[in-house]
Formats: structure tokens, C-alpha cells, sequence
């Protein structure tokens, strides 16, 4: 088992030096000179000079390259174009706030979805499995800023139960839970479609296989063989899902933020990109790469628990 995860985190080692390269590039080949973005038109030519000389947009592309990964080796993500304070400092701000609608909103869609799922398999071709196909349809079509708008409207313009816009603060867990139900319902109800059809979908063909019919013929009662013998089996394909999604929710979470005016990841990397800021850009999109590699770390780890087949293959 330490084995695995340790052949995991070593694979993880090109993988971030090979985003982290393509980020530092892509981000340097979008046109617009972001020394004039930030002083403004009406800046001088010696005002602009000396200002890329200071943050060393001077530099040929290798210098600023080779600057930039020894910076990160040391845990440096650069400075702000804008404020010319450490990244770092900005992002530390927001991204708790990220990371636990995320949570969230995983936490409502695999609790919900699940057990969704699993009933809808087994209740195949009636009218609770009917009608769970129509609401997971619909909440895969929605657009999440859709979704986002209409509980707004529903449990915080009409009903009052919960606040409109805003995060809450750390220090007050109940004012912190009433801002956070909302957005994760926004995000949670698109993965909680996503979870229930591919659980149905997973249930359908587990619910046919050889073993499982033969638990069935041993005695054994319905829940213990859908527990410890259908669902188990189906956890597989359902957790691969889950890394997707989450993957998605913390990139997905840009329009959430914005909608909810939360502040995040999101909604600061739209304001950097306003701004031009592109070293306060790439700081973000690094963060993100490294939140997405531990996600996979973690889901390869579940997949040996769950299905020891994965760790030998």
C-alpha cells in the first residue's frame, strides 16, 4: 500500500513541472503588454520601462522560466503585477472559502445521489425510477448560474431563510453555514444528477452479474447483498466520477462565486484577468493544478480500499 502511493506521488512530479511549464507559457503568449494594463494609457514610456524592469518583464522568456520554477521550489508563487505583494498572501485569503463549497457541494451530491441511484436500479421501470430519471435530466440541463438565481430567489428574496450574497466568516460557524447552503446547492445539485444516473447506470449491470445472483440463492437478505456485494462492486466507476467532478466543481466554481459574490479562486482569478495581472494569473491557475493532482492522489488511494485490483494492477 505505502508502495502505491508513494509510485503515485512520484508520477505526480512530472506531471505538475509539465502544467506548471505549459501555464508559464500560455499565460506569457496572450496579447496585450501588462506593464501599459496596469499603469494605464496615460502612463510615459521611461514610467513603463522601469516598471517592467522592476518586475522583470524585461527578461527574456528562458530568464523569467528559469526565475520562476526556482521561485516555486522555495514555495515563492511571484508577486502581484498589481499590488506587488506575494500572490501567495492573496490566495491564502480566499481559497478556504473555495475548498469548503467544494466539500460541500460533493458531500450533498454523493449523499443524495447515491442513494438515488441505488433506488432508481432497483426500482427499474416503475414510476420512482421515472420520475428520478427526469430530475437528474433536468439538473444536468440547468446551467449552474440558472440554478444559482432561482433558489436566490426562492429562500433569500422571498422565504428570507438565507443570505443572498457574501461568505462567512470562520469565527461564526452558524452565519458561515447560512451563506454556504445556497452555493452549494447551486454546485451539488449538477453533480448530484451526474452521480445518480452513473450509479443507476453501474447498478443496472451489477444487479445482473453472476455473484450477485448467487448471494441472492445463499439467503441472504436484500439489503446485506446490495451493501456488501452490488454497491461495493459499483464504488469503482462511481468514485472515478466523483475525481472528475470534483475537478470540475473547483474549476465550476468561478460562476457560483461570482453569482453568490463569494470571494474564491474564482472570483479572484476573474478580477486578475480584468486587471491583467498574469502573474497573480498564473499563481491561481498553479494552485489549481496542484488541488487537481492531490484530488487524484486521493481518488487512486480510495480506488485500493475499495477495489484491491487497482493497487496490483
Amino acid at each position: 500500500m505505502l508502495r502505491h502511493i508513494l509510485r503515485r506521488l512520484l508520477l505526480a512530479i512530472p506531471t505538475l513541472w509539465a502544467v506548471v511549464t505549459i501555464i508559464f507559457l500560455v499565460v506569457r503568449v496572450v496579447p496585450g503588454d501588462p506593464a501599459r494594463a496596469v499603469l494605464g494609457d496615460y502612463a510615459s514610456e521611461e514610467t513603463i520601462n522601469a516598471y517592467r524592469e522592476q518586475m522583470g518583464l524585461n527578461d527574456s522568456l528562458w530568464v523569467q522560466y528559469k526565475n520562476y520554477i526556482f521561485g516555486l521550489l522555495q514555495g515563492d508563487l511571484g508577486n502581484s503585477l498589481v499590488t506587488r505583494t506575494p500572490a501567495w498572501d492573496q490566495i491564502r485569503n480566499v481559497l478556504p472559502h473555495t475548498i469548503e463549497l467544494s466539500i460541500a457541494a460533493i458531500i450533498l451530491a454523493l449523499a443524495v445521489g447515491i442513494p438515488m441511484g441505488v433506488i432508481s436500479a432497483m426500482k427499474r421501470n416503475t414510476t420512482i425510477d421515472y420520475v428520478t430519471r427526469v430530475v437528474s435530466l433536468a439538473g444536468l440541463s440547468a446551467p449552474a448560474f440558472y440554478i444559482g438565481l432561482l433558489l436566490m430567489y426562492i429562500f433569500a428574496a422571498k422565504l428570507g431563510w438565507f443570505p443572498a450574497v457574501g461568505a462567512g466568516d470562520f469565527s461564526d460557524p452558524w452565519d458561515n453555514l447560512r451563506r454556504l447552503v445556497l452555493p452549494a446547492l447551486t454546485l451539488g445539485m449538477v453533480e448530484t444528477a451526474s452521480v445518480t444516473r452513473m450509479t443507476r447506470s453501474v447498478m443496472l449491470n451489477v444487479l445482473n452479474a453472476d455473484y450477485v445472483r448467487t448471494a441472492r440463492a445463499k439467503g441472504l437478505v436484500e439489503s446485506r447483498v446490495m451493501r456488501e456485494h452490488a454497491l461495493r462492486s459499483a464504488m469503482v466507476p462511481i468514485i472515478s466520477l466523483v475525481g472528475i467532478f470534483t475537478i470540475g466543481l473547483i474549476g465550476g466554481s468561478v460562476l457560483t462565486e461570482q453569482v453568490f459574490g463569494r470571494p474564491g479562486l474564482g472570483s479572484r482569478l476573474v478580477g486578475a484577468t480584468r486587471q491583467f495581472d498574469y502573474n497573480m494569473v498564473q499563481a491561481i491557475m498553479v494552485v489549481y493544478a496542484f488541488i487537481i493532482v492531490i484530488v487524484n492522489i486521493i481518488v487512486d488511494i480510495v480506488y485500493t480500499y475499495v477495489d484491491p485490483r487497482v493497487r496490483n494492477s
